[in-house]
């Protein structure tokens, strides 16, 4: 019901097709509420106003719900008692759709809040578990490459034995393959270190990584030995 410059109220318009049986029998026409108050057309509508309640139109002519209708004769009655229409608003129930809403709406707010929550802390955990996952799986399969076995254990001495006398150079990572260790072992050594029975030799760069002479113990010169000198004559003194 919309406001006219005559200050009277106009009802909602309703599709006819969408207006059946049923909803005639649940609908009462406001035409008829003057003689069943015993009102004139603006007491009427003031009470309309005041409950707001905004009849429909079907075919020209204005229909309240029975909803409505029990309102407006409770109203009615509580006029005759004394009473005002402030009065009847402020004691009058709430509608079960309002009592409804007032109970679920708290519980459904909760219920999302803690979904949201509960949403937040699992996408946390599940991102906190892959990423250590991640780690171990790295750490797994490097290990794993480790202990990979091979056809004949001893492939790595005949590989080793090949780069000796073919004078190979092989990177860290690749001399890392062969003795299974880390690359970060094999250049922890230094410039020299032996193992398996080769000497591996620092010799600069292969591919970016530190290159290595693989040679044997006699390949290498005898060590140096010490011999005190004799500070009266400058020779050895054996």
């Amino acid at each position: 019901m919309t406001a006219q410059p005559n200050g009277h109220h106009t009802a909602h318009t309703v599709d006819p097709s969408a207006f059946d049986a049923d909803t005639q029998i649940d609908s009462f026409p406001v035409e008829l509420l003057e003689d069943r108050y015993q009102l004139g057309h603006n007491a009427l509508y003031n009470r309309l106003k005041g409950l707001g309640i905004k009849p429909f139109k079907v075919s020209r002519r204005a229909y309240i719900t029975a909803q409505e209708l029990e309102r407006l004769d409770q109203l009615h009655s509580h006029l005759h008692q004394g009473g005002t229409i402030n009065d009847f608003l402020a004691h009058e129930p709430a509608s079960p759709a309002e009592l409804s809403f007032n109970r679920t709406e708290i519980p459904v707010n909760l219920t999302n809040l803690i979904g949201t929550v509960a949403d937040a802390v699992a996408g946390a955990v599940v991102t906190s578990m892959r990423s250590t996952a991640g780690v171990i799986a790295d750490a797994v399969a490097s290990r794993l490459a480790q202990l990979q076995p091979t056809s004949d254990p001893l492939d790595y001495l005949r590989t080793l034995e090949e780069a000796h006398r073919n004078g190979w150079i092989l990177s860290t990572s690749e001399v890392a393959h062969l003795l299974r260790v880390s690359p970060r072992t094999i250049t922890e050594h230094g410039e020299m270190f032996e193992d398996s029975g080769f000497v591996f030799l620092r010799v600069g760069k292969k591919r970016g990584e530190v290159a290595w002479h693989v040679a044997k113990p006699g390949d290498l010169p005898p060590p140096e030995r010490y011999q005190p000198m004799d500070p009266k004559t400058g020779y050895p003194q054996w």
